[in-house]
């Protein structure tokens, strides 16, 4: 994104969607791996929206990057040192919505969240480690983008067949 453009970030009415967009993946992944949705409420992870980065936390081409921080200081008996924070990129989504006839917000926001959980929760379950390079990062996100697709055709919305169609190409297999 060029240094002299103001980046678009979601609006009140955008973010009122996000924040419905975050109830629904996270209880169809609480689902999924079979958590207690209050349980996911505890999970080591937060959201942040592209004004609220830091520039290292910042990339482009991108809806959502994840990463992976140490709590400071001493960590309570039982609890994690570690938390995931979801980075979504609210520039890239909004073009995405903008350059695509039908793509409507709500269901690409369920479905970047929807992707990013199963993430943290393949990582918080020891299902597959954070630290990924390589060939193993792609096979990785190619087994989250098959389970996001496998979670999100169980929803009977129409608007979901158009997002699900528009990223197949991301469950293929990697050669």
């Amino acid at each position: 994104m060029p240094q002299h453009s103001k980046p678009k970030i979601f609006n009140f009415d955008q973010i009122q969607i996000l924040d419905r967009a975050w109830v629904m993946a996270s209880s169809l992944v609480a689902d999924n791996f079979r958590l207690d949705f209050n349980d996911f409420h505890s999970w080591p992870v937060d959201i942040k929206r592209y004004i609220e980065l830091t520039p290292e936390e910042r990339a482009e081409g991108v809806f959502a990057q994840l990463f992976r921080y140490l709590r400071p200081g001493l960590v309570v008996v039982g609890g994690r040192p570690d938390y995931y924070r979801i980075c979504l990129y609210d520039p890239t989504i909004l073009r995405a919505v903008e350059v695509e006839p039908d793509l409507e917000l709500d269901p690409l926001l369920i479905y970047v969240l929807t992707h990013e959980f199963i993430h943290v929760a393949r990582f918080v379950k020891f299902m597959k480690l954070f630290a990924l390079g390589g060939d193993d990062r792609r096979v990785e996100e190619e087994i989250v983008h098959q389970e996001t697709f496998r979670l999100l055709q169980k929803i009977s919305r129409p608007d979901f067949s158009l997002v699900l169609n528009l990223y197949q190409n991301h469950r293929l297999p990697v050669d």
